[in-house]
């Protein structure tokens, strides 16, 4: 077949070349690369928001975004445990809004598959996630257990535990599995890596780094980086394990960071969750959700939140915060601009702004980043748990660009698949009915 060239000459970033999404090759900057007529050219791009190492974990576990009923998801999960019995059974991509009535499975229908092996599903939005006895006897929650400061372990109406774990509580029934170790890190970053090179991506930035061991997870990345990982990596430090009770020791942190720097990643700052998600219904909304009739769940209290954005903003580091409900942006606001400087920070997310948050955003300079494939494949849980004057107007993208306020889009992988084509078309034709 004939062949084109195409120079790269006076580009700023690697360039692939792709034929139906998949990854050709790139080369250095100057040279040129020879295509075959019908391939298509593209920049790469960059993923400012995603979870690099998580998706290359996820990528060896049980996947239930194909499951839409509740016998659906449990089919899965029983052929899972008959093929792989060993350790935990961990299940991504869980999704309760697709269900009829949007209920959520229990810990007595998973404990109908085993009661003995810990079962977790994991929510889609990563929020929330539902197990059986085996998950919460190894996390050591019973029936008396109170519930954590911006979590809820769910009950029903006689006070039992449902299975159901959200927001800070699915956290701790999840940190009691068996933590990777070093070198399934550094594997699932290269693997991640391999995954995101073929989709069109040159950089990606981890923002969740140190959910496991922040010690462990920067020299992973350093480590993943000096093999060859196929892009750029960046991590953004959770707050706990930087400037928490038992966060990492100042003087071994510079040292991590700066190997890893070294090795060709960069450091984006510190991350602070403000509230959780709209399918869990656990984002802090000025409105109701249809499901719960609650306004969901502020991580912190206002002003404990303006004390940790001001702790990280005077220690140097630019402070990253999710918010996507509007309540829980009107705080995040108020603690970037206690802050001092506000348009040195980030907010992630921002789902639901009306005009005048818009409007503030301007006024103090502040980027958001905003994930529009939410949209495409979540649909149909934001109708089912917003109210239909809030769902239309989710990640106001055009309004925020005309208010000149700075933004940027993401995937938030592994949510979602994270093809930078899906976002494009999202962000320019919004799905029908948004």
């Amino acid at each position: 077949m004939e062949a084109k060239v195409v120079s790269l000459a006076g580009a700023q970033s690697p360039a692939f070349a792709l034929k139906s999404g998949r990854f050709a090759g790139a080369e250095s900057e100057g040279q040129a690369i020879t295509m075959p007529v019908g391939w298509t050219f593209q920049p790469a791009c960059i993923d400012n928001h995603c979870h690099v190492l998580p998706t290359g974990l996820d990528l060896l576990k049980l996947n239930l975004r194909g499951c839409s009923t509740p016998d659906e998801v449990l089919d899965a999960v029983r052929s899972w445990h008959k093929q792989k019995p060993d350790g935990w059974l961990h299940a991504v991509q869980y999704d309760q809004t697709k269900f009829l009535g949007a209920i959520h499975l229990t810990r007595d229908q998973l404990d109908s598959i085993t009661a003995d092996r810990p079962i977790l599903l994991r929510h889609s939005n990563g929020h929330a996630s539902v197990g059986n006895s085996a998950a919460l006897k190894a996390a050591g929650v019973t029936r008396d257990t109170v519930d954590p400061k911006g979590g809820a372990f769910v009950r029903d109406e006689s006070g039992e535990l449902t299975g159901v774990f959200l927001e800070r509580a699915h956290e701790l029934v999840a940190s009691s599995a068996p933590d990777p170790s070093l070198e399934e890190m550094v594997e699932a970053i290269l693997r991640a890596g391999r995954l995101l090179a073929s989709y069109g991506f040159s950089t990606a930035d981890d923002m969740m780094t140190g959910r496991w061991n922040l010690a462990q997870e920067l020299t992973a990345y350093r480590l993943a980086a000096e093999k060859g990982c196929a892009i750029r990596t960046g991590v953004c430090m959770q707050y706990a394990s930087v400037l928490g009770p038992r966060g990492i020791d100042s003087g071994q942190l510079d040292e991590l960071t700066s190997a890893y720097e070294a090795a060709g990643g960069h450091v984006v700052g510190v991350k602070i969750f403000a509230d959780g998600a709209i399918g869990s219904a656990t984002a802090a909304i000025h409105s109701q959700f249809k499901t719960t009739r609650g306004q969901g769940t502020l991580i912190y209290a206002p002003e404990k939140l303006k004390e940790m954005v001001k702790k990280a903003a005077d220690a140097g580091w630019r402070v990253v915060v999710h918010s996507i409900g509007d309540r829980s942006t009107d705080h995040v606001m108020d603690a970037l601009e206690a802050s001092g400087d506000p348009a040195r920070h980030r907010i992630e997310h921002v789902m639901i702004l009306s005009d005048e948050q818009i409007a503030r955003l301007k006024r103090l300079g502040c980027p958001v980043t905003l994930q529009p494939e939410f949209l495409s494949r979540f649909g149909h849980a934001y109708r089912s748990q917003l109210p239909d004057d809030i769902w239309p107007r989710l990640i106001r993208a055009r309004s925020l660009l005309d208010a000149g306020v700075p933004i940027s889009a993401s995937t938030d992988r592994p949510i979602v698949i994270g093809l930078p084509e899906v976002g494009i078309k999202t962000l320019v034709q919004r799905p029908e009915g948004y």
